[in-house]
């Protein structure tokens, strides 16, 4: 963990890299470890050198893939949603974007848990952020189709922050047909209620 905290860029994207090879590695056995990797990797998200941040990424989409997404997500969201850095925020929510992109299919919840910190996001005070929140959004929308209006709709936004997203979504083609993900999208909600 300390070669992550390097301050030579090389070390510390390669302590990075090191540990996502041994989360695969690992694979069960690597999860005692998630309190402190999750925290580790979402701060070097503000490192001065692209790589680094890069490398930080990686290993939280790593943890992701041996673990749970929405886990990872909700751990780290709980760092890297308010982070005093306007760059952890920035470089979260692309992360968490691409998640959507890599397990929409199976982790469903993942995006209930997810759109409420990106809306709040849509109204941070640096314009980074805000695009790379609207970018999520828009990705989110590509694998919920039209279930996601509905899920906008349950937020009660401001008009004005309704009728960007949707004239960003109006052009963009879903990947899914509104009626599977409706039919997900209740199958989940009604396992939820059931938890109740």
């Amino acid at each position: 963990m300390d070669l992550t905290r390097d301050a030579n860029f090389r070390i510390a994207q390669g302590g990075l890299q090191a540990l996502s090879v041994a989360a695969v590695v690992a694979d069960d056995h690597f999860k005692i470890h998630l309190n402190a990797l999750v925290p580790a990797a979402v701060e070097r998200l503000d490192d001065g050198k692209q790589p680094v941040r890069d490398a930080a990424r990686q290993l939280l989409i790593t943890l992701m893939e041996v673990s749970s997404p929405t886990i990872i997500v909700e751990r780290a969201g709980s760092y890297a949603w308010t982070h005093k850095i306007w760059r952890v925020r920035d470089e979260f929510v692309r992360t968490v974007a691409s998640a959507v992109g890599l397990f929409a299919s199976t982790e469903i919840s993942l995006q209930r848990v997810l759109l409420s910190p990106v809306l709040q996001l849509m109204n941070d005070s640096n314009q980074s952020v805000r695009d790379a929140a609207i970018s999520c959004i828009e990705e989110m929308y590509k694998h919920m189709g039209s279930q996601f209006h509905e899920e906008l709709q349950r937020h009660n936004l401001p008009s004005y922050m309704l009728k960007e997203i949707n004239s960003r979504l109006d052009k963009i083609e879903p990947k899914v047909r509104s009626s599977d993900t409706a039919m997900q999208y209740k199958a989940v909600e009604s396992r939820g209620n059931a938890g109740m």
